[in-house]
């Protein structure tokens, strides 16, 4: 007979985070099908509280549910992966403004820990999860809980594609550190508009080429769309490169 205590919210909680970690650290492959029965067995409970976990990661956008055959982890097209930079550079570039004008001395200091840890990431699935802790964690610092948890559910539908551009180029990698750096130098100096900037930048130029190697990198294709408050001409000098040179050292905050 099953323990009540598998039912309660917790253990949906808990499972829906394993499994959740599992795909956006690339573990769990797009296309992988997770089975009711499998799960519960690994998990040592029934299958109710898997079917609901399931449901809360089709919620998010991470599984499609099939019926009698389980959850199958989705893979978003090309379309759908640039309309999710679209909103994230919408919306981050937002939060991190305001992170510039909230962040304490403490997040500063973790932010910069976890940007030394991606320097030199074990395997790409451990790039991809600091990339997402470092990004949530400057969208947390914006003060805005219903502003977060937007740019964090966006993050968490791009993740996956981050072990991508770790197994894809050293160039790239260091590249995106080099962006998470001015986007931190900004925010803890306490500049909005120069965060804002940062985050633009390194949100509408994709680090990522869908298909083959032959491929043009993908943009979000802004300039096909109406924007307001002058924000088409805003992302277009976004997309200029910085004048600034980038140092990959560790400089601290002013």
């Amino acid at each position: 007979m099953a323990d009540d205590s598998e039912f309660s919210p917790t253990t949906r909680s808990v499972v829906v985070a394993r499994l959740r970690e599992e795909i956006l650290s690339g573990r769990t492959p797009y296309g992988t099908r997770m089975r009711q029965a499998e799960i519960a067995a690994r998990f040592g409970i029934s299958t109710t509280p898997v079917r609901e976990a399931f449901r809360e990661l089709a919620t998010l956008g991470l599984v499609e549910i099939h019926a009698h055959r389980g959850a199958v982890v989705l893979r978003p097209s090309e379309e759908e992966l640039e309309h999710i930079y679209e909103v994230r550079a919408l919306l981050e570039p937002v939060s991190a403004a305001w992170s510039a004008q909230r962040i304490s001395g403490s997040e500063v200091d973790q932010a910069w820990k976890l940007i030394e840890l991606m320097r030199h990431p074990e395997t790409p699935d451990v790039a991809a999860t600091l990339n997402r802790r470092f990004h949530a964690l400057i969208a947390v610092a914006c003060g805005n809980q219903h502003l977060s948890e937007l740019v964090i559910n966006l993050l968490d539908l791009s993740t996956p594609y981050i072990v991508r551009v770790v197994e894809s180029s050293q160039e790239r990698t260091e590249r995106q550190t080099s962006e998470h750096e001015e986007i931190l130098r900004a925010c803890a100096s306490g500049d909005p508009q120069r965060a804002y900037e940062a985050s633009q930048r390194h949100l509408t130029q994709l680090h990522l080429e869908p298909g083959d190697a032959e491929s043009q990198p993908m943009r979000p294709s802004f300039e096909s769309r109406w924007l307001p408050l002058g924000l088409a001409s805003l992302l277009a000098e976004a997309e200029r490169p910085s004048k600034r040179r980038v140092s990959t050292r560790r400089k601290k905050a002013p």
